[in-house]
């Protein structure tokens, strides 16, 4: 059974249409003024006539759980903090959370993380719509279109569950590793490509609908280990290649909650560096995203408030004087978003280019980081020392993609970067959990008659335990080893002066 709200509340929700992507819907109109009954079955939804609205549907819940996804799960990856609301001494927000929150994107209290249901909505409609589309809707106008975009955004789901999750759980088949589920996404991205053989197709989030497939599938081919196919199919996309997450500022399941959770509600900010507090108290473990620059001599590409540096534009942010929610933390405000009505990108030919680069290495990387930069009118890097290069690429990537849907997360996973699991405190003396890789959900376990009774997923406080595509190779992360340090008045561990 699929279960509708009425149109009181302005939008189909078991359609996922806060917003429908091609024709933005803000209150009930077209088809969202139907009276319809409290239960369909699916027969009742998954009909030809549907075949656009649920295309549109799978685009629309990606969309939301993204955008939330964007602003919340960044805290992972070092980009973004959060405010406790409460009392120092606790356990903080930030890396405690090892489980999505399971409501839907649109319906969030702004401080919660609930985007997994969204992604979980859009792949069903995603995968049944293309099923159906490739085997019983041939009539359907515009069948080619809407059976490439629905494979696209199946692909494109799976890629950000696989990339983030330290397992999955499928109705039919139980728990699979990570690397199954980009498997999946490989295999969808493919699908699509097929379906479009010579021709492409422009949607609302694209003018090509074909370049977004092939740099889908070099991430997941990337991060799988297949280095030749993933070149083969970076290569493909194009300079000023761009794929955005639509946003219109309306419903809340439209709105770019990036904005929102830092200028909007204050609960989260920008990044600054940070230390190991109360585990390696010396030990640097995010240089942050604050007052990033680049050597005008292209030297010190990872440098913090280098004097002379250039600003690096792709970290937009202000130190406000003002704290946020929690009264103590500094609200750097983010600036590459204005409004809850900005769109969001979620690919491009940067991103592209930085994959080739770390398979390329070498000089090769360089030029490609450097085209990059020339896109931003920013120093070139100039270093032959293959070290420092994979290093910079690592930076490239978390500057260039900076509250992009928690890539660079995805890349502390990959890459083995720092986690605390458990160890010291943060900025405010609060402990921190266990967060590594995610978790889904305890009932997809605990309803699922092919996993083992009482199993509801790893121990992340096992800290042998490693997320199973991480990398052997490490960056010299962060850089530089030390940054401007201060006079601290010890209060459990917490350098106060530091603000």
């Amino acid at each position: 059974m699929i279960y509708y709200a009425q149109c009181a509340v302005r939008r189909l929700v078991g359609l996922a249409v806060a917003g429908l992507v091609g024709g933005t819907l803000s209150g009930c109109e077209s088809i969202l003024d139907v009276e319809l009954p409290g239960q369909l079955v699916e027969e009742d939804v998954f009909t030809p006539e549907n075949a656009e609205l649920l295309v549109n549907s799978a685009i629309a819940d990606f969309e939301c759980a993204y955008s939330m996804m964007s602003a919340t799960l960044t805290t992972m990856g070092e980009e973004t903090w959060a405010g406790t609301g409460s009392t120092f001494g606790g356990t903080h927000g930030d890396f405690d959370t090892d489980r999505p929150g399971g409501g839907y994107c649109a319906d969030n209290d702004n401080v919660g993380t609930a985007w997994w249901h969204g992604y979980e909505r859009s792949r069903l409609f995603a995968e049944r719509s293309l099923q159906r589309l490739m085997e019983e809707w041939t009539e359907v106008e515009n069948r080619q279109r809407l059976m490439a975009t629905a494979a696209v955004y199946a692909g494109l789901t799976y890629d950000f569950i696989g990339s983030t999750f330290c397992e999955y759980v499928y109705e039919d088949e139980g728990v699979v590793p990570p690397s199954e589920v980009l498997g999946r996404a490989e295999e969808h991205f493919t699908t699509a490509l097929e379906i479009m053989g010579d021709g492409d197709f422009s949607i609302v989030s694209t003018s090509s609908l074909k370049q977004l497939a092939y740099l889908g599938r070099a991430r997941v081919r990337r991060t799988l280990g297949d280095y030749s196919g993933a070149a083969q199919d970076a290569a493909v996309v194009e300079p000023g290649f761009v794929a955005w997450v639509t946003r219109d500022g309306q419903e809340r399941g439209r709105w770019n909650e990036v904005y929102y959770l830092q200028q909007g509600f204050g609960y989260r900010t920008v990044a600054g560096p940070k230390w190991w507090w109360g585990h390696e108290p010396d030990r640097l473990v995010s240089a942050g995203m604050w007052d990033l620059t680049i050597a005008d001599d292209g030297r010190g590409f990872h440098t913090v408030g280098l004097e002379n540096g250039v600003p690096d534009v792709r970290v937009p942010e202000t130190a406000t004087g003002d704290p946020i929610l929690d009264g103590a933390t500094p609200f750097h405000r983010q600036d590459r978003y204005a409004s809850t009505a900005d769109w969001q990108r979620m690919a491009s030919w940067q991103e592209a280019q930085l994959i080739l680069a770390e398979i390329e290495r070498g000089q090769s990387a360089v030029d490609r980081i450097n085209a990059i930069r020339d896109v931003h009118s920013l120093p070139h890097l100039n270093t032959t020392d293959e070290g420092a290069i994979f290093s910079a690429i690592v930076e490239e990537r978390r500057r260039e993609l900076f509250l992009e849907g928690a890539r660079h997360y995805m890349d502390a996973l990959r890459y083995g970067l720092f986690f605390p699991r458990g160890r010291g405190v943060n900025r405010v003396g609060d402990r921190y959990g266990f967060s590594y890789c995610l978790l889904p959900p305890e009932t997809m376990y605990e309803l699922n008659e092919n996993v083992p009774s009482g199993y509801i997923g790893p121990d992340l406080a096992d800290l042998s335990y490693a997320w199973e595509l991480q990398i052997d190779e490490k960056p010299e992360w962060p850089v530089p080893a030390s940054l401007p340090r201060f006079d601290v008045m010890e209060f459990g561990a917490v350098p106060w002066q530091m603000w």
